[in-house]
């Protein structure tokens, strides 16, 4: 089968049109200039791009592809974030706190990004007040939706939970292994595959 790429004209116009949709009073020439600061970059299926321990300054925009993050206790992998296109990725806890990184991401198959040193994010948003706003607006969205999914593992039952991923994340369900489905909402694969065929 054949890989398709995608150009970086066409990368840098969705991070474009993602950024507007956070953030749509962004000043446009501002934000030409930042979109134009990532650069390309390509990795294949299960390449680590974050490993724990690691430090890490970049952050990457998913044009095409999907990865997993997920974190070890003991011997087991605990998925608890699934991240695809149109996304935003980053060791948000290094970058905050300057300490090792905690989690793995790992690809789940060819995965086209692009990508910019924090330090780069920094100086435009110190330069520009528009792109400041729209930093903040990012972090904003992205709590929001880690805060959702916590209270969802918390609160949630396993079908509860299963039927919310069914109806936000429909499109993920060919595309990612069940186990990393099943890791990721908290429940045994035995129960996933259950309330599978109960849907």
């Amino acid at each position: 089968m054949t890989k398709v790429k995608i150009s970086l004209e066409e990368r840098r116009a969705r991070l474009r049109e993602c950024l507007l949709r956070i953030a749509p009073a962004t000043h446009l020439s501002e934000l030409d200039e930042l979109v134009n600061a990532f650069e390309p970059a390509d990795f294949p299926k299960k390449y680590l791009l974050l490993k724990e321990g690691d430090f890490s300054d970049n952050v990457y925009f998913i044009c095409k592809g999907l990865l997993r993050n997920y974190y070890i206790k003991g011997n087991k992998e605990i998925n608890h974030w699934i991240t695809k296109e149109d996304m935003l990725l980053a060791a948000a806890y290094t970058l905050a706190t300057g300490n090792k990184n905690f989690i793995n991401y790992e690809t789940l198959g060819d995965t086209y990004v692009l990508k910019i040193k924090y330090t780069t994010l920094e100086s435009l948003y110190a330069k520009y007040h528009s792109l400041e706003y729209l930093g903040r607006r990012i972090v904003e969205v992205y709590y929001a939706a880690f805060m959702k999914m916590t209270f969802d593992i918390l609160f949630l039952s396993a079908e509860e939970r299963y039927s919310l991923f069914v109806k936000t994340h429909a499109d993920l369900l060919n595309r990612v292994p069940l186990k990393y489905i099943a890791s990721y909402l908290g429940i045994y694969p035995e129960t996933l595959s259950r309330l599978r065929s109960k849907h």
